[in-house]
Parts: C-alpha cells; sequence; structure tokens
C-alpha cells in the first residue's frame, strides 16, 4: 500500500511540470555551431555582453532555471537541444563555454549535473 501512495505521489509531482515553451525549438542548431560569427552574437546574448532580440531572450529567459535544475522544465527535444549547444561549445568555443558557466554557475555547483541531464539527448 505504501508503494501505490509514493507512486502516485510522484506520479502527481511529474505530470504537474509546466515545460517551457516550444516557440523556438526549431532553431538548427548544427548550422549555427558552424558559424562562429552567430555563436558568438547569441552568446553576447546569453552573458550580457549585448542585449538580446526577441529570439535570443527567450533562450535565455531559461537558461538560470534550466541550468540550475538540470533541465527538469526542458522536453526532449529541448534536451536534445541542450546538448548539441554544451557539446559544441566545448569542443569548438570552449571560451564561450567557460564565459556561459561563469555566467550560469559560478560556483561549479550546476554544469555538471546540468550536462549530465541532457547527455543522453
Amino acid at each position: 500500500m505504501r508503494i501505490f501512495i509514493i507512486l502516485s505521489l510522484v506520479a502527481l509531482a511529474v505530470a504537474d511540470i509546466t515545460y517551457f515553451t516550444t516557440a523556438n525549438d526549431n532553431i538548427d542548431l548544427d548550422t549555427l555551431m558552424k558559424n562562429s560569427e552567430r555563436v558568438k552574437w547569441y552568446m553576447d546574448c546569453f552573458v550580457d555582453r549585448r542585449p538580446c532580440e526577441p529570439f535570443s531572450q527567450s533562450y535565455k529567459d531559461n537558461m538560470v532555471e534550466a541550468v540550475s535544475t538540470a533541465c527538469l522544465r526542458c522536453t526532449l527535444a529541448q534536451k536534445s537541444k541542450w546538448n548539441q549547444f554544451l557539446s559544441g561549445l566545448k569542443r569548438d568555443y570552449p571560451s564561450e563555454y567557460e564565459a556561459f558557466q561563469k555566467k550560469y554557475d559560478p560556483d561549479n555547483i550546476y554544469m555538471v549535473p546540468f550536462e549530465n541531464a541532457v547527455a543522453e539527448y
């Protein structure tokens, strides 16, 4: 009986998750990550080196929560995009990855769990 109650509570908690919007999830990250000027342009917004336009801001609005909660409210497609983005930054733009980490996880608490949460997508 206890197991049933616990499973019911877990299912209820999961059902109450409101996922991030999917309005801008169609960005082609493969193409973007090959364009160093565009990567820098987006990163300048994400790490406060320039003001964001609405498209970039739509992503930035969720970054603190996504990083600190290991993408709890991300859809599977968003987890895949995060994986592509972070992997591409680490591999091709390490200074931008460092700037991202410094902005969103200055105490080195969240990035490893966040990257692990999106790594399989």
